[in-house]
Order: C-alpha cells, then sequence, then structure tokens
C-alpha cells in the first residue's frame, strides 16, 4: 500500500509533464544586451508559424505572419515600466527556419537589474510549445526554458543572486511569500501531533520536495505548472481531513466525499480542458484508498504520503527559481541555497504555528480540540478552492 501512494504521487507529478511533448513545438531566441537596449533574434520553423494563419487570416507571408505575433507575444519590462520595442524586421529563412531581429529600450541601464522578458509566441496554437532564451552575459551565455504558465524570466545582471546566501533568501521569501505552502504547512502541524510522527513527515516532505526541486530545475522534468498547482490545493485538502479526522470528523464518509468531488471537479467541462483526465483520476484514486484505511492506518503512513506530496511542492517551489536566468556552471549555488531557505522558512512557519496553538490552548474559555477542528475545516475549504479554481482558470 506504501509503494501504491508513492507511485499515485510520482504518476502524477510525471503525467503533468504537457502532453504532445513528441510534437517539438519549439522556438529559440538569443539576446544581447547593449547599456540601456535588449537585441534579440528569434527563431522558429516555417511549419510552426503556418499555424498561426487562422489567427491573423489576414496575412499570407509568413514572415508577415510571425513578426505580427511577436509583437503581441514578446515583452520587456524593467520593473513596473515596459520596455520601449522598436520595429522587428526579417532575417530571412534559412532550410526551413525563420529568423527575425527585434530590439528594446528600456528607461534605465539593463545593469541597474530588474529586468523581466516574457516569452509567450506560440502558446495560443499550442499549449505544449516550449522556448528557449539564450542570454549573453559579457561573452558567457545562460538558457531558460519557458512554456505555457511559465512565460517570463527575469535577467541574470550584475544585481541578480549569484552566491549561496542569496538564493537562500530567495528560497526563504518565496515560501513565506506562497499562502498555499504555508497552509499546508498549518494542516500538517496539526496532523502530527507526535514528536516522532512530526520528524518523520517533515523529513519526508522534505526529501519528496527536494528531489522534484533538483528534476525540474535541470530540466529532467518539465511539469505542468497549472496542473502543479491545481495538485497542491489538493494535497491541502487531503491533509485537513486527516487533521479534522483527529478532532472527531467521520474520515471514511469525509474521504469518500472528497475523492467524488474530485471526480466532479477534473470531468466539468472547463476542467476537462485544463486539467489531464489520467491525472485527475489518479487524484481520486488516492482519496478512495485514503477512505478505506482506518485512523490508526492513516497515522502510520502520514510520512509516505507526506513525501509524495513533498513531490507536488517541490515541483511548484521550482518556479520561484526558475525565473531567475543563471548559468549552467552556477547550478550548485542556485539550487542548494534555494533548497536551503525553503526550508529554513518552513521551520520558522512551523515554529510559528505551533506558538499560536500552544498560545491559545492557554485560554481557558475556548474548549479542547475548538482550534484545531476550526482551523481543519478551513483549511479544508480553502484547498478544495483551490483545486477547483486552478484547474478551471
Amino acid at each position: 500500500m506504501r509503494r501504491l501512494f508513492a507511485i499515485v504521487a510520482l504518476g502524477c507529478v510525471v503525467l503533468s509533464v504537457p502532453a504532445e511533448a513528441h510534437t517539438r513545438s519549439q522556438s529559440f531566441s538569443s539576446w544581447a544586451i547593449d547599456d540601456q537596449s535588449l537585441t534579440f533574434v528569434f527563431a522558429v520553423d516555417a511549419r510552426r508559424v503556418t499555424q498561426l494563419s487562422q489567427i491573423y487570416t489576414d496575412e499570407k507571408d509568413l514572415q508577415t505572419l510571425l513578426i505580427a505575433h511577436l509583437r503581441e507575444t514578446i515583452r520587456v519590462a524593467q520593473g513596473k515600466a515596459s520596455c520601449k520595442r522598436t520595429d522587428i524586421e526579417p532575417l530571412g529563412q534559412s532550410r526551413n527556419t525563420l529568423r527575425v531581429s527585434g530590439r528594446f529600450v528600456c528607461p534605465r541601464p539593463i545593469a541597474d537589474g530588474n529586468v523581466s522578458i516574457t516569452v509567450a509566441a506560440f502558446q495560443i496554437v499550442s499549449a505544449t510549445h516550449i522556448h528557449i532564451a539564450r542570454v549573453d552575459h559579457e561573452g558567457e551565455f545562460s538558457d531558460t526554458v519557458l512554456r505555457e504558465g511559465r512565460s517570463t524570466f527575469t535577467l541574470r545582471t550584475d544585481n541578480s543572486p549569484r552566491s549561496l546566501w542569496a538564493f537562500i533568501g530567495v528560497g526563504f521569501f518565496h515560501v513565506l511569500s506562497g499562502l498555499d505552502h504555508i497552509v499546508f504547512l498549518a494542516a500538517l502541524l496539526i496532523v502530527a501531533t507526535t514528536p516522532r510522527t512530526a520528524l518523520l513527515c517533515i523529513t519526508g516532505f522534505t526529501l519528496g520536495h527536494t528531489t522534484s526541486l533538483a528534476l525540474v530545475t535541470l530540466g529532467i522534468i518539465a511539469p505542468n505548472a497549472q496542473l502543479v498547482e491545481a495538485m497542491i490545493g489538493f494535497t491541502i485538502a487531503v491533509t485537513a481531513l486527516e487533521a479534522g479526522a483527529k478532532y472527531g470528523l467521520d474520515r471514511r464518509s469525509a474521504m469518500t466525499g472528497f475523492a467524488v468531488l474530485s471526480l466532479i471537479v477534473v470531468t466539468l467541462p472547463l476542467g476537462g480542458a485544463a486539467l489531464l483526465f489520467g491525472t485527475g483520476f489518479m487524484l481520486a484514486a488516492f482519496a478512495f484508498f485514503m477512505a478505506r484505511l482506518s485512523g490508526e492506518a492513516a497515522l502510520n503512513l502520514l510520512p509516505v504520503v507526506t513525501a509524495a506530496f513533498g513531490l507536488v511542492h517541490g515541483a511548484g517551489f521550482a518556479g520561484g527559481l526558475l525565473a531567475f536566468s543563471f548559468l549552467r556552471t552556477e547550478i550548485v549555488a542556485p539550487l542548494l541555497g534555494f533548497n536551503i531557505g525553503v526550508e529554513l522558512a518552513q521551520l520558522a512557519a512551523l515554529a510559528s504555528f505551533y506558538g499560536l496553538m500552544l498560545g491559545l490552548r492557554q485560554i481557558h474559555s475556548i474548549p479542547a480540540g475548538f482550534v484545531e477542528r476550526a482551523a481543519s475545516i478551513s483549511i479544508f475549504a480553502l484547498g478544495c478552492f483551490w483545486f477547483a479554481e486552478r484547474i478551471w482558470v
């Protein structure tokens, strides 16, 4: 049974990789920095450009189609100010590849930092399209992979985080700024009431999110960002039900009901377009299996389940690291530092929750278990909302 849970969770992460990746819907761009300006060259297969004819019906020439599309889908900003784009010009066709060039001028020198590049080209005609952006940093090159749900990255400059300590800070504040991760930790604290269980759960969760964070950052797996965010909502709701079961909730009925609710959510017309059905049914099956367990068996399996949930949350954490462009030779410091920052933020959040719960329990006018029950219900409602809302967006 433990292996089943781990396989289900890992399968959900793997299935969240966009389908139809074998079609190799790709494009490429190279970016050069010159004081206040960014010059780019965009290259894509000519056959991919023909898909744009269904959107730009008045344009017939492939170069014109491509330029019209890039004017709408490539943006550069410095802080809250948009960088001004000069006109995009064709560079001709080499074999089956079309190439165009363009230039953005920002209000301040690029070296001042806070410059973000957005490339959402071809996502409207191919949800699985990926774009590889290469930036020239004084003769050194960094590559960033962009796709639907993650089409913006921050340009690496002299002010960008590079050291281990800098990425520790990035990881720390990324977690603290994400309400869903914090809420999950609160639910986990209510469930894991003994020191041994809490230690095993925290260890399992750490191993899980460290593994998937590394796999995503290194480009070994590329989960669908929308699906991962929806699954995070699912993990929150399931953990909240386990928390409620410790304080009088009929876990079998509640978990069965949530499994049915999950099936309804993923099979609604709106949800069907945004979520892979296979993953949705795996999530519902997970909840059904959990419903069959006794409270004691579920508690014994909690560290394993938490580790599986860590795989999902780690894929979500990766978005905070992939927002930065850094050289592949620098991968150790970003990955290690970001992960340490995530751990420190989680420990800080758990310590704060524990202190708050301990303080509330000292108030004699509050009935025993009331705080935990109220928190479980609230967290379950949030998890369900995030699960459904992120599928239907």
